[in-house]
């Protein structure tokens, strides 16, 4: 499914929660020129991720965003670049070092000269009065045979009063872009408006991508200077620019650098955990997921897998990617994260797809079973937000045959497991109706068998007798009964109906241990 943003093999690195991708200043022009090209009707957006968009972006807290459609924006770009320092140094922490700023001031007038071989245009949005239409002019003078689709610096409204009616303001604006064919859109209306700009107007743009570009424009011009070369290559150009306007940035970088010390000690302490966990290197880890799968019927299945409790790089990439290919063949895929105590900081891109796949898929795609322990880690990184994981009882999904005030029954088949969940209230009579016991007798006489009443609303008394003579006759290396799923009321059942020994009772874990072929433990 290459059609993904966030495919599996696309080589980026977390940043607190936002994927940057692994490219050179080249690299990123010869991308942004494939995605120029590409006129499908959808509208792609590259951002140049920078301490700012951290610091507008994200929380202090783990579980809050500042600007949570900012943070979202970011995650959908087709392609993210590190514009600055501190994002080389949260991708070292990930264990993931990228080699090189790509920021926008860099970019453009290489992308210009890289227009011009390919005969793409540009649309230069932003910038101060008359700011983009100079740039443009100078794009052109040092790219002799550069295209200009068009320059507009109009008032964008992100916040305030003004966005109740921003989109219809919008309107004549995007028509002039889409009017002018450009194949690329230079955004310079700075973080975070230009990003909020493009989300809202990005179902109506035909322009096959746009490139937040900040403040590029006025460095083209003149009007505000680039760091000296030597300052840019020890990284210290903001270090010029705010001697340049110490009043107005000193204040701002001060804090922001505050913040993203904040923002980054979580993130050292669990890659020094890490560490120690992994045995740097010296452990031999899994590599690839060991599913077990369950039938149903022809079209309707059930696939298991136990994640181990160290999960490394190539692990989760082995087990997205399969969730990945296998994507339409319907299956319900539990992810099993009971084990699991870490997870390696430079798989986190692979979260990312699997974010993404749950979203296409809805329910198909369960995770269970996180502590509380690695949801602190993932939250650390800042990517448990974007996983929909489940503390509750996941497992009901399985069970989509509830029969309300009857008797329902699913069934699940292994080689060696059956698992049948019983739904709504159960007595003998709904039992005998379905031919239930004779049923699972036969089955049990050669596979393990687990029966689920998580669903059930009330189990009588007549009922139990029927499950119990399961047990009957059977011999000691014949494959066990277990009952999973159980709540307060159906274990005080089996208690009030003082039948001896009930089935085996087992938890979640245990369920699922079972299932992956595993000894389970017992409630």
């Amino acid at each position: 499914m290459n059609t993904l943003i966030h495919n599996v093999d696309r080589d980026c690195v977390n940043s607190l929660g936002i994927p940057v991708d692994n490219l050179t200043r080249e690299g990123a022009v010869e991308r942004i020129v494939e995605l120029a090209k590409r006129r499908d009707g959808r509208a792609r957006l590259v951002s140049t991720l920078n301490v700012d968009f951290l610091v507008n972006a994200l929380g202090t807290g783990f579980q809050r965003a500042r600007h949570p459609e900012l943070l979202e924006v970011l995650r959908q770009s087709d392609l993210v670049t590190a514009d600055g320092f501190p994002i080389l140094w949260l991708s070292r922490i990930a264990g993931r070092p990228l080699p090189h700023r790509v920021c926008g001031s860099d970019m453009v007038p290489s992308l210009a000269a890289r227009a011009v071989q390919e005969g793409l245009s540009l649309f230069l949005l932003g910038g101060g009065e008359g700011v983009g239409a100079r740039a443009a002019e100078t794009l052109r003078t040092q790219n002799p045979g550069l295209r200009i689709a068009g320059t507009a610096a109009p008032m964008i409204h992100s916040a305030g009063p003004g966005l109740t009616h921003a989109e219809e303001d919008d309107v004549a604006l995007v028509e002039a872009i889409n009017r002018s064919g450009a194949d690329i859109l230079l955004l310079g209306l700075g973080n975070p408006k230009q990003e909020l700009w493009f989300n809202r107007n990005r179902h109506r743009l035909e322009v096959p991508v746009s490139i937040g570009v900040g403040g590029t424009f006025e460095f083209i011009v003149g009007s505000v200077r680039r760091a000296p070369a030597w300052m840019q290559r020890c990284n210290l150009e903001w270090v010029f620019r705010m001697t340049q306007d110490p009043a107005r940035l000193w204040r701002r970088y001060a804090l922001g650098l505050a913040k993203m010390v904040a923002l980054s000690l979580p993130l050292a302490w669990s890659r020094l955990t890490q560490r120690l966990a992994f045995g740097r290197g010296r452990r031999a880890l899994p590599s690839a997921p060991q599913w077990r799968q369950l039938w149903s019927s022809r079209d309707d299945s059930l696939a298991v897998v136990r994640l181990p409790r160290l999960v490394a790089r190539d692990y989760l990439e082995n087990l997205v990617r399969e969730v990945q290919t296998t994507l339409s063949d319907g299956t319900l895929r539990l992810l099993d994260f009971s084990r699991v105590k870490h997870i390696a900081l430079e798989a986190h891109h692979a979260l990312f797809t699997l974010s993404e796949l749950q979203r296409l898929r809805n329910d198909r795609i369960v995770l269970l079973g996180m502590s509380d322990e690695l949801r602190r880690r993932l939250a650390s990184a800042r990517v448990l937000d974007m996983l929909q994981t489940t503390d509750g009882d996941a497992l009901s999904s399985l069970d989509s045959g509830r029969a309300g005030a009857g008797t329902g029954c699913r069934t699940y088949l292994l080689e060696q497991t059956a698992l049948v969940f019983l739904s709504g209230r159960v007595d003998a009579r709904g039992l005998a109706d379905m031919g239930f016991v004779e049923s699972l007798r036969q089955t049990a006489t050669d596979r393990l068998v687990i029966i689920d009443v998580r669903n059930v609303d009330l189990l009588e008394s007549t009922a139990i007798v029927a499950l119990m003579s399961l047990h009957a006759g059977r011999g000691d290396a014949a494959p066990g009964v277990y009952l999973s799923g159980a709540s307060p009321n159906v274990r005080q059942m089996f208690r009030m109906a003082n039948l001896g020994a009930p089935a085996r009772f087992l938890d979640d874990a245990g369920l699922l241990a079972l299932i992956a072929g595993e000894e389970p433990g017992h409630d």
